[in-house]
């Protein structure tokens, strides 16, 4: 009993959110639009945004891509 419980709280929180994060995918492609990434000869990221939160957005995204599999 003490496996169900959490198991069925996770699933109803899964089940119940995914409109949220389809709106928020949504959101997060618009802003990705304003980001451009450029890699130079070593593989370090440069990153140019209309605004401050949009660079910040793609360091973010370099760092995810760079470190996906830790």
């Amino acid at each position: 009993m003490r496996f169900i419980v959490p198991v069925l709280f996770f699933f109803s929180i899964m089940v119940f959110s995914q409109d949220a994060v389809d709106s928020e995918i949504d959101r997060w492609k618009a802003q990705a639009e304003n980001i451009a990434i450029v890699r130079d000869d070593y593989g370090i990221p440069h990153v140019y945004g209309k605004s401050d939160a949009d660079a910040v957005f793609g360091l973010l995204y370099a760092q995810c891509d760079d470190d996906f599999n830790r």
